[in-house]
């Protein structure tokens, strides 16, 4: 705007009026300004809320409807020393009786000792070469029925010949061990049908150490064990039989291994769900039931000039601990989640031998605490730790009954909260909100912000037109009552 120069016939401060005046003419765009902040921070709420329901649905509610959850199970070995055991959550409850003959055994092959070889000798110092000859060693794990070749060069030194091996991605381990100056070289794999071959030239071999009779290795062997009272084979020592997973470590022993249904681990799975679900729906109720705020609107910058930093946090935090009052999209996935689990509603438990939450000992409290659950018994309940445990009762009777029912329970919510985040014309996917919508009424607000800028800039031109018009006029009127004055003075 060029600059103007405004009151000089009349004497009267036109900037300041016009700017009063502006003030008003503004209201409009403050309005919509603070109309935009409400949106951008239910949308930032939402999107806070929407992380938390997308976790809990992700982790705790995908766990509790998975059977394997249930599954858990609690394995103990007589004697570790001879049998160690692995997480096993298909193996058969019960006692397992193992009995250790032999252990899978790999192929070793250990060249003779050479004198005054480091690991950074070079071959050229341990064997002859016509520049820029080089020579060839040949590796098998199968006794010679496949093998690999590796090339040496004479400023090759041992480090880098054992490494040219540990490249050939072979099951080996293979070293220089400078204080017995011997080459080592063992399979990993083992089992039938394994056994380590050296060829190629014979000054690299002799070079080596592996003079004639020292390039073939061990025969590798099975592990052999009756497993409760039948004898198998296994061609490693890490072994899967009946679904139980287990490590022999040692041979000529037995152990007898008890296979139980963890019930400290299932119990503690449900209580883990249960405690992230209370947090999650006292955190909705929170939301939905927060005080009205309505006479609160987000401040301007000249009515925050004139307040402090803390006032001007709690007015905002007031707002936004608001913006998902009575939202219909929160209120409707609450009472989702707490008709499906307190009340089995959607799921057909007919013949279940537990058909709801309650049956399970797993309760709600008093109308004031918002449907949050409580287990009957937990000792870290104080107000219901002297009831009866239910939950770990039906846990160590029947698993398989308390599974029935948690699944088909957790199946109902997580598919009806996987439809929930289906992608739409108003939300993306893997949301529970209109993203959507929101980010489209921000850019809504923007663009009514714009127009109306443009709005103020017109009127304001307008305004000062109108000024620029009655001085123009005083003008006029004074010049006329100048030339008066001066004629009736000359009279």
């Amino acid at each position: 705007m060029a600059i103007q120069f405004t009151g000089l016939a009349s004497g009267l401060d036109t900037q300041s009026i016009i700017r009063d005046l502006m003030k008003v003419e503004r209201t409009r765009v403050e309005t919509v300004e603070k109309d935009k902040i409400i949106a951008e921070w239910r949308k930032e709420a939402w999107s806070s809320m929407n992380s938390k329901l997308f976790s809990f649905y992700k982790e705790e509610l995908f766990s509790f409807k998975s059977a394997g959850s249930y599954n858990k199970k609690k394995l103990t070995s007589s004697n570790e020393s001879i049998v160690s055991l692995n997480t096993s959550s298909g193996a058969v409850r019960g006692s397992h009786s193992i009995e250790v003959t032999a252990m899978a055994k790999g192929s070793f092959l250990t060249g003779e000792a050479l004198t005054g070889i480091t690991p950074t000798t070079t071959a050229g110092e341990m064997m002859s070469f016509t520049d820029p000859d080089t020579k060839s060693l040949n590796i098998s794990l199968d006794g010679g029925v496949t093998t690999q070749q590796i090339t040496i060069e004479a400023s090759d030194t041992m480090e880098i010949i054992t490494s040219k091996i540990k490249d050939l991605g072979l099951d080996l381990n293979v070293s220089y061990d400078s204080s017995f100056n011997r080459l080592f070289l063992s399979s990993t794999k083992t089992g039938n049908g394994v056994e380590l071959q050296v060829t190629g030239d014979e000054e690299v071999l002799d070079g080596l150490g592996f003079v004639a009779g020292k390039r073939i290795g061990t025969t590798g062997s099975d592990a052999t064990f009756k497993y409760n009272g039948t004898e198998l084979t296994s061609s490693t020592n890490e072994v899967v039989v009946n679904g139980l997973s287990f490590n022999i470590l040692g041979e000529s022993g037995s152990s007898t291994v008890s296979v139980t249904q963890d019930t400290d681990a299932i119990y503690d799975s449900v209580k883990k769900f249960v405690t992230k679900y209370n947090e999650l729906l006292l955190e909705m109720d929170e939301k939905i039931n927060a005080g009205s705020t309505r006479k609160f609107k987000p401040l301007t910058s000249e009515e925050k000039s004139a307040m402090t930093e803390d006032d001007i946090k709690l007015w905002d935090d007031k707002i936004k601990k608001s913006l998902l009052r009575r939202d219909d999209t929160l209120t409707g996935i609450m009472s989702n989640m707490r008709n499906t689990l307190t009340l089995s509603s959607g799921v057909d438990t007919t013949g279940f031998a537990f058909r709801n939450f309650s049956s399970l000992g797993i309760v709600t409290g008093s109308y004031t605490e918002k449907g949050v659950l409580h287990i009957e018994g937990d000792e870290e309940n104080s107000l219901y730790s002297i009831k009866e445990n239910k939950l770990r009762k039906a846990i160590d009777e029947d698993p398989d009954a308390v599974m029935e029912l948690l699944t088909s329970l957790g199946n109902k919510l997580y598919n009806d909260m996987n439809i929930s985040m289906r992608s739409s014309t108003l939300s993306s996917a893997l949301t529970f909100f209109n993203d959507k919508t929101m980010d489209k009424q921000v850019r809504d607000f923007d663009t009514k912000i714009s127009d109306l800028e443009i709005r103020l800039a017109s009127i304001e031109d307008r305004y000062y037109k109108q000024f620029t018009a009655m001085e123009k006029a005083m003008q006029r009127s004074n010049s006329t009552s100048n030339w008066l004055a001066q004629q009736l003075g000359g009279l």
